[in-house]
């Protein structure tokens, strides 16, 4: 007795096969990337509002803490917001001196060339824009300092002008979403 052994005379897949399968793959990878960049977006949009926190966040210790510029361990310390320039913050050493006797460094807002950049926070293209909205005072020349000066953990928020202001909202957005954070003169600082 001897066995037969049949083989079958059609391998592998026909070419609609091979056509349908790369279709529905192109449709998948398209699915993915489309998704992908709207995700990217979304998560570097949602890092710049937490950079704006975490910034405000490390003046605050510097200000209230022992970072010292030079010898001084009173030199306040704050972070400069721009509508001008909505893709950059800066976190700044306060040294130039108030107007008022005895000249000590610390004239609450930022003077651009007379105190020290300790670092510039730049998101490129993922801010589009940002708006200041200052309470009591408005936002005199669309820019305001927010400056902690130890030891009181307090806020100090000034308007462009000079002006002290009790709360100061930071509105960021990218053209689809929109961040708002508070910074009040208590030193309270929140995200929504």
């Amino acid at each position: 007795m001897s066995k037969r052994i049949q083989y079958s005379t059609q391998r592998g897949f026909t070419l609609v096969e091979v056509l349908v399968s790369l279709g529905i793959f192109a449709v998948l990878t398209g699915v993915v990337l489309s998704n992908y960049r709207g995700y990217n977006t979304n998560a570097l949009f949602s890092n710049a509002s937490e950079d704006i926190v975490l910034a405000l966040r490390q003046a605050q210790v510097y200000g209230v803490g022992v970072k010292g510029e030079g010898t001084s361990f009173t030199t306040p310390y704050g972070v400069h917001f721009d509508e001008a320039n909505p893709s950059q913050i800066i976190i700044f050493a306060d040294v130039y001196p108030s107007a008022v006797p005895p000249l000590v460094p610390g004239d609450g807002k930022y003077t651009d060339g007379q105190d020290s950049t300790v670092e510039t926070i730049n998101w490129g293209n993922v801010v589009a824009s940002m708006t200041l909205s200052c309470d009591p005072s408005p936002c005199a020349g669309d820019v305001a300092s927010v400056t902690f000066k130890r030891p009181d953990p307090d806020a100090v928020i000034k308007n462009g002008g000079g002006a002290d202001i009790t709360k100061l909202d930071v509105i960021i957005e990218n053209g689809t979403k929109a961040s708002t954070i508070t910074i009040t003169n208590t030193g309270q600082i929140s995200l929504q």
